[in-house]
């Protein structure tokens, strides 16, 4: 496919406003391109005008290499202060800009461009590639979960998350449980505390306790310390009235050795001693860990340095992506994100992707696939 088709695709792709939902739309119009190149796909619907895209070339048979991205992205936030229309996908200084550039439909684009053209020269001979296309990534990853109900992680060895990796590999990323406590008071008149019940006390507590309350959990060797902070507290309407409700909201950066059970056991001995709490979890996203020595890993950085003629640094990733959600349908395939963009324009004003950059992704995920089907012919 020539440079020019490929940015064209890219180009398209942007222009769908796909923030915070509405994937449909650019899942049909993927599903229109990769039929025009042979390839049969599947929409996978989760939700009204939410939908993912399944796509598969090869045999159909084991082993199953698998490419995966995210339709959404995040709103574009203060729009006005963009230079140009964040959904317009302007091209100036060797970088295309717009919503998503970085996060992720560079990477998207690139792994359809890859497959397309695997398949016209008749690859893998042996063997399967299935990407897979989520939405709800940026949300609570109902579209990687709808995928892995499906069952369509199931076979699959290795898997490469697309998303925009800074030039690097990184083979590892902490989970992330997102969480709610709800507060429940009486609400009296300021002069007399004494006869209601204050609910932002409760929360001081809670807050209070939380803060030690994942001390005694150990390191993981490869994902380090686990990360934990309360970012939102609210309560309280009127200066002169006590507040019978309040909240917070919480995120835990998790790892193999945590357990959520320590927030749930601060609550019930705060409510045993009077406080009226309730946990509501609204994310929970599984730490993904790739053993350092995977060979897969190996094949990947080769395939970098073939393409790029850089070598590629390994390292892990504290965020989370779609395989939090993978590994729960099959745990046992090798992890890799890389994807072309620097990933700390990610959810930014001016979003943008270097071009050449872009342009080089397809030919590593080509190469990837070369190398992970000739390992398996040796073995």
């Amino acid at each position: 496919m020539e440079d020019n088709a490929r940015l064209a695709l890219l180009k398209k792709a942007i222009q769908f406003n796909t923030a915070n939902g509405n994937e449909a739309p650019l899942a049909q119009w993927l599903q229109q391109v990769l039929a025009e190149h042979g390839i049969q796909s599947e929409l996978v619907e989760f939700a009204p005008h939410r939908a993912g895209l399944v796509a598969e070339i090869g045999t159909g048979q084991e082993p199953i290499l698998a490419f995966a991205g995210h339709l959404d992205t995040v709103a574009p936030n203060a729009a006005g202060a963009w230079q140009t229309d964040p959904f317009a996908a302007a091209i100036h200084d060797g970088a295309i800009y717009g919503r998503g550039a970085v996060d992720m439909k560079g990477g998207l684009i690139a792994t359809v461009i890859a497959l397309i053209e695997l398949h016209a020269a008749g690859l893998p001979k042996a063997g399967t590639i299935r990407l897979l296309l989520s939405g709800d990534e940026e949300g609570s990853g109902t579209g990687a979960t709808a995928l892995t109900q499906r069952g369509y992680l199931a076979g699959v060895k290795a898997l490469v998350m697309a998303e925009a990796s800074s030039q690097t590999i990184e083979y590892a990323h902490c989970g992330s449980f997102d969480y709610i406590v709800h507060a429940r008071g009486k609400a009296v008149h300021s002069s007399t505390p004494a006869l209601g019940h204050n609910a932002l006390m409760d929360l001081v507590d809670f807050i209070n306790a939380e803060q030690t309350a994942f001390d005694e959990v150990d390191d993981n060797p490869v994902l380090g310390a686990l990360v934990h902070s309360i970012t939102v507290l609210h309560g309280g309407e009127q200066l002169n009235t006590i507040p019978d409700a309040a909240f917070l909201k919480g995120n835990v950066r998790t790892i193999p050795e945590c357990t959520h059970v320590r927030l749930q056991a601060i609550i019930e001995r705060l409510n045993q001693g009077g406080a009226a709490l309730e946990l509501e979890v609204v994310g929970d996203f599984a730490p993904v860990v790739t053993d350092p020595s995977n060979p897969f890993i190996t094949q990947v950085q080769a395939a970098v340095k073939e393409i790029n003629q850089v070598d590629a640094p390994v390292v892990i990733s504290k965020g989370a992506t779609d395989a939090s959600m993978y590994v729960k349908g099959n745990p046992d395939f090798a992890f890799v994100e890389y994807g072309p963009g620097d990933d700390t324009q990610s959810h930014q004003v001016n979003e943008h992707l270097n071009l050449t950059e872009f342009l080089a992704a397809p030919a590593v995920y080509q190469q990837i696939a070369h190398n992970f089907f000739a390992a398996l012919d040796k073995e």
